[in-house]
């Protein structure tokens, strides 16, 4: 079986129960697990690859909570690892149309080094480098650049994805942007949000935008329009791929679970186009919004050809 690692964050999800409220007039919330590596690992591993989590949480309640839920979802934890630091928290409201607004407590998930995984690295085939704080700094930064290098120079498979957080970045957007040129150089995929593909290119124009970051070095690119679907470019062309209208409940976690399909599909069909790739991802991600949660919503294939 192929083996994915998935670097970044494992935290806490605290989501709203009052659908339509901000977090300062919520009065409660339930507690998910969380954080787009972790998310993109339990998509993998649901959908026939091994995709191995690899970040630090607190050796607490919350990352005893974050060990069992990967482990039940079938995500490999022999590179999470428990240190002193808390887990860290996102607060999550969620608006009557199913988007969020985030507010996150940072901790443990900065402390990742390189030094704590360097001797397992050989064994991956893809990189998907997807989390939503390690361009923030710290120990995972540095880490998170080194491991872009080794994938480079070892020849493996490279997915990115920006996950930009207006509450993370919406103070040092010059800083994300050149983060995420760097990491779109040497990709062999990239998934953007429409928002980050017109961040990162500057161009308002959603098409002449993905050609510009084509441009940049990325072999495919996927840029996802919610309801309208997903622009897939290259260099040899820019197509629209239309997908299934859902119900949607909560869009935590859909952007995780797509590419999660794409590079599950990607690993275990090699001769698959990427239109028929992007096709079957566009219907997980829907799939996934018509749940409460981002990792436990995420559905298997047996589900995905039932919805279909």
């Amino acid at each position: 079986m192929k083996k994915v690692i998935c670097p970044g964050e494992a935290l806490i999800d605290f989501v709203s129960m009052d659908i339509g409220k901000t977090l300062k007039a919520t009065d409660g919330f339930i507690k998910k697990a969380g954080g787009a590596p972790a998310n993109v690992a339990a998509a993998i591993s649901k959908l026939g690859a091994e995709a191995y989590f690899c970040g630090t949480v607190g050796d607490d309640a919350f990352g005893g909570f974050l060990e069992d839920t990967l482990n039940n979802n079938n995500i490999n934890t022999e590179l999470l690892f428990k240190i002193k630091n808390n887990t860290t928290f996102a607060f999550v409201s969620l608006m009557e149309n199913g988007e969020r607004d985030f507010e996150f407590s940072r901790d443990a998930d900065e402390c990742l080094t390189f030094d704590m995984i360097s001797d397992r690295l050989e064994e991956f085939d893809l990189y998907h480098f997807g989390s939503a704080t390690a361009f923030m700094g710290g120990n995972l930064k540095d880490t998170y650049f080194k491991l872009k290098e080794y994938a480079k120079s070892n020849n493996k498979i490279i997915s990115f994805d920006a996950n930009y957080r207006e509450s993370l970045f919406g103070n040092n957007k010059e800083e994300f942007i050149k983060c995420c040129k760097e990491f779109i150089v040497d990709s062999n995929i990239v998934k953007l949000s429409e928002e980050e593909a017109k961040l990162i290119s500057g161009i308002e124009d959603i098409k002449e935008a993905s050609q510009y970051i084509v441009n940049l070095g990325c072999e495919n690119l996927m840029v996802t329009l919610g309801k309208e679907g997903t622009l897939l470019s290259n260099r040899e062309k820019q197509i629209l791929i239309k997908t299934k209208e859902v119900k949607m409940k909560d869009a935590t976690g859909a952007g995780d679970a797509f590419i999660g399909a794409v590079i599950a599909q990607i690993l275990n069909e090699p001769g698959k186009s990427m239109e028929k790739i992007v096709e079957m991802a566009n219907l997980v991600g829907g799939i996934t919004t018509t749940k409460l949660g981002a990792l436990e919503s995420i559905p298997t294939w047996d589900e995905v050809f039932a919805y279909n």
